[in-house]
């Protein structure tokens, strides 16, 4: 079963939409999936991460992701999108 599963658009330090990423995570795995292309310098990788800190922060609607490339070491913070869509409407 999926506990969780998100792919989003990533911008650069720019602004610009150049990378993605993708999350997958199953109930029974201890691990998350990674799909991820850095907006940065372009770097397309796949790997697992521990369903722990750091890669987890928070929880509940607070939950960030964090997603280190693993060629530049460009970061990016993912929360979850009911967080995002509260931010928009308010």
């Amino acid at each position: 079963m999926i506990e969780y599963i998100t792919t989003r658009i990533l911008e650069n330090s720019k602004g610009e939409a150049k990378g993605k990423v993708r999350i997958l995570k199953l109930k029974e795995e201890k691990n998350a999936k990674i799909e991820f292309k850095c907006p940065e310098c372009e770097y397309e990788g796949k790997w697992e991460e521990k369903w722990e800190e750091p890669f987890v922060q928070g929880s509940g609607i607070n939950q960030k992701f964090m997603v280190k490339c693993k060629n530049c070491n460009f970061s990016v913070k993912i929360s979850k999108l009911k967080k995002e869509i509260k931010k928009k409407s308010a």
